[in-house]
């Protein structure tokens, strides 16, 4: 089993605004901006016209004018991060957060139990979706590096095993 892949990275899909998609759902499928002077988080619609975290306002509204900006919900956010991050302490006890929407997941030990690590990570994504209403990439790989790149290559929504 030594060098086979046991490492998953989970990350939230562009969290902020995916939270506020998934309470209000009539911004379902339109750009969502988080913040106000800058950009906190932007949903994979107004990130397809160009609006990137950390962007002044203005500029974001400018490349993105039917934007839908909101305020930032600090105390939701971090509800749900606590409903996922107890997801990931059922899943493993082996857990590493990183931020507020991702974390490293070793699940090498659980094949007897939970089957490859593909297989847990597939059961992680659909459990964060059905409990929390959100949707997780994950990347699997032997090392967190490897682990954190699938993440981001299978974006938004997906599953690498590397």
């Amino acid at each position: 089993m030594r060098g086979e892949a046991s490492v998953l990275h989970a990350d939230l899909d562009a969290f902020y605004a995916s939270v506020e998609q998934r309470d209000t759902p009539a911004l379902r499928g339109r750009p969502v901006i988080v913040g106000g002077g800058v950009v906190l988080a932007a949903s994979y619609e107004a990130k397809a016209r160009g609006v990137r975290t950390a962007m002044g306002g203005r500029q974001a509204r400018d490349l993105c004018p039917d934007a839908v900006v909101v305020p930032p919900r600090m105390d939701v956010y971090s509800a749900a991060s606590r409903d996922v991050f107890a997801i990931f302490r059922d899943t493993t006890p082996l857990v590493e957060g990183l931020s507020i929407d991702e974390a490293f997941l070793e699940v090498g030990g659980l094949r007897r139990i939970a089957g490859t690590p593909e297989q847990v990570a597939e059961r992680l994504r659909a459990r964060v979706r059905a409990e929390v209403g959100l949707v997780i990439s994950v990347g699997v790989a032997r090392t967190k590096f490897l682990a954190k790149v699938a993440s981001a290559v299978s974006k938004p929504d997906g599953l690498l095993d590397e």
